[in-house]
This record gives C-alpha cells, sequence and structure tokens, in this order.
C-alpha cells in the first residue's frame, strides 16, 4: 500500500461568496494497487466496508477493506476473475441479487454475477452466473442493472444490448455509432441514452418503441462524450474534448432530450478533459467531476467538487484537488460518505479525497 502523498485543494467561487466561517480542510491520499497496466471500474459493496476494482489488463477484481468509520483503505487484495485475456471492466452493484455485482468481460466476450464474498478481504470472489453475449455483439465494456433488465454497451460491435437476465434469450440488440461507453435512464422519461466518445454524438434510445436518434454535440461545446450518469432531474453528461484541449463542459439532458450545457469558470476548470461524474451523497446539489490526463499529457488529473444552488441549474462553487501523481489518466469517481475515491487507470492507484471539517 501506498503512502500518502499530500494533495492540494482550491476553490473556485461562481460569484462572490459571504463569509461562512472556516473551510473544510481536505487531503488526498493514494493507496497502490497491484500492479496492473490498466486500473478502471470501482464500486462499493453495499452495507459492507468493501469497494472493488477491475484490472482489465490482467482480469483481476481487487477488493479494497475500508474502516467504517475514516474510510480509509486497510487492506488491498486482488483474485483472477476469468484468464487474463478475458479483460474484466465493467462493475455494477445488483439490487435483484443483493450482495452481488455485474462484471464485463470485455475480451471473453460474457456478462458475470460475481458473490465478491465481501465479508472477508482474503476470501476469493465466486462467478455464479455467466451469460454469452447474444446476437453477434462483441466487446462488453459497461453494464448496469435496471429492474430485470441489464443495459450493456459492447465497444467491439458498436451497438447497446439490452438483456433480460432472468430469461437471457430475451434481448434486443440497438445500432450505435464508434464507440459506446455509458448508458443511463433518464428519471423522467425513462428514455436511455448512451454517450459515443469516439463519434462526439450522444445516442438516444426509446425501450418501449426501440425508435433510436443521435444527438450531435455542438462543436463550440466541446467533443467526446463519456461519462454519463442520471438523476437530479436528468440524464448528465461529461466532455472529454481532444488531444490537444479540454473546454472544462458538462451538460444535463431534460425530459425532452434538450441539453443545459455547463461550463467550469475557474482557470484550472476552463481546459479541463473531464472524463467521469458521479453524485454527491448527501442532500447537497452537487456532482463531482473527475478531470483526466487520459488523452493528453498536457492535461491535469483532478478530482473537482461542483455545488450548485436548489434547482440544479447555476453552478455556486467549484473545488479542484489535484491527483498526487500527475498523468496518471485518472479514470472513475466513486463517493462514499465522507469521501471520494478515483481509480488511476496506468499507475494502478487508487486516490482517495477526504474532508475533515474543524
Amino acid at each position: 500500500m501506498a503512502g500518502a502523498l499530500p494533495g492540494t485543494w482550491g476553490s473556485a467561487a461562481a460569484e462572490p461568496a459571504g463569509s461562512e466561517g472556516v473551510p473544510p480542510r481536505r487531503s488526498v491520499v493514494e493507496y497502490g494497487l497491484p500492479p496492473a497496466e490498466e486500473t478502471h471500474e470501482i464500486v462499493k459493496v453495499p452495507d459492507k466496508p468493501m469497494a472493488l476494482v477491475s484490472q482489465m489488463s490482467d482480469s483481476h477484481l481487487v477488493k479494497l477493506a475500508l474502516d467504517p468509520r475514516t474510510e480509509r483503505v486497510t487492506g488491498v487484495k486482488a483474485f483472477a476473475l476469468g484468464p487474463k485475456d478475458a479483460m474484466l471492466h465493467g462493475l455494477a452493484v445488483s439490487e435483484r441479487h443483493p450482495g452481488r455485482i455485474w462484471a464485463t468481460h470485455e475480451g471473453g466476450n460474457r456478462l458475470l454475477l460475481v458473490d465478491p464474498r465481501a465479508d472477508e478481504l482474503d476470501a476469493a470472489p465466486r462467478v455464479e452466473r455467466e451469460i454469452g453475449i447474444p446476437g453477434g455483439g462483441r466487446g462488453p465494456h459497461y453494464v448496469n442493472e435496471y429492474g430485470d433488465t441489464l443495459w450493456v454497451t459492447l465497444k467491439g460491435s458498436d451497438q447497446v444490448l439490452a438483456l433480460d437476465h432472468t430469461r437471457p434469450e430475451r434481448f434486443r440488440l440497438f445500432e450505435a455509432k464508434a464507440h459506446p461507453i455509458f448508458a443511463a435512464r433518464h428519471p423522467g422519461s425513462g428514455d436511455f441514452y448512451v454517450s459515443q466518445d469516439s463519434a462526439s454524438t450522444v445516442l438516444r434510445i426509446d425501450p418501449g418503441s426501440g425508435r433510436t436518434s443521435q444527438m450531435p454535440i455542438p462543436a463550440e461545446r466541446g467533443s467526446t462524450p463519456v461519462g454519463l450518469i442520471g438523476g437530479a432531474g436528468g440524464v448528465w453528461v461529461v466532455l472529454l474534448g481532444t488531444d490537444k484541449a479540454g473546454t472544462g463542459t458538462f451538460g444535463r439532458i431534460d425530459e425532452d432530450g434538450r441539453i443545459t450545457w455547463h461550463r467550469l469558470r475557474a482557470p484550472q476548470g476552463r481546459s479541463a478533459s473531464l472524463l467521469h461524474l458521479a453524485f454527491g451523497r448527501g442532500r447537497e446539489p452537487m456532482l463531482w467531476l473527475l478531470a483526466s490526463s487520459i488523452v493528453s499529457d498536457d492535461a491535469r488529473d483532478l478530482i473537482i467538487r461542483v455545488r450548485f444552488d436548489s434547482s440544479w441549474t447555476r453552478i455556486v462553487e467549484e473545488e479542484y484537488a489535484a491527483l498526487p501523481t500527475q498523468m496518471c489518466k485518472a479514470h472513475r469517481l466513486l463517493p462514499l460518505a465522507n469521501s471520494v475515491l478515483a481509480t488511476e487507470l496506468t499507475t494502478a492507484t487508487v486516490a482517495q479525497l477526504t474532508v475533515a471539517r474543524e
């Protein structure tokens, strides 16, 4: 386990703010994982002090034991979950199967239902079920569970799969552009939206009729939609940008498919290459954003906290924490109760931003 390294924290208000007393103290520490070329997704096991990380390059599932009080990582153990070339990637918590997770074998072309055995750090996870990707689809990347249906992005065949996990012979494949990454259901309309990073468009799917449409990203806003989540009245998406520059831009898709765009205002935010995002765990209207150097060595790896007004329409405050290891190609975010974890793709590391109030 790597030692703690100091991070930096800055604050940029969207407009002048009044005095609110002493600001919270924040710190970033990093934890070393077993060596791997690609460290990807991260999820929290519900009601257990444990997080899980996928390492795609060797198909390892890494268990992180968390201190129940401080949320600091207290132990790390990696387990092979299939052959190395299976390319373990996507992870999602299952509600239909409590205590289990869904995982994807991007190279092995399979979906897995896994018991991580979260009560013991040293207990090897068990694969309880495997489902092959049907209909000629290839390369399951992201997976999430919506009731009895798994929504899966297929990066190899540029498709989106909706599969009934209770009856896998019931499925639909939707054609996408290059390359589908994330999928999320709109909390209002029920439509699904899919980010496509190589096409700079967002795919809209009506799950009832099966109709699809494409929503191009306006060039003046940026390019390369990647992170995409549903909640807070819409589907939110971030833009990564190009190997030359990011634009610090993200947006919310409303019930009618219109996008309201937001751009970070602080100097370090206006050129940020945004890769992932997540909602805060409390009642405060807040998003965590992850800026990454994945497409450019000139980009910074940052954890960004964006606070909104109560209507989620106006940014009130931005705060920035630089990861101690830059050019790590920061990859995914996982908010906990009092901290947020971030995976670092190329350094086999998990960073943790914690908050301690005076």
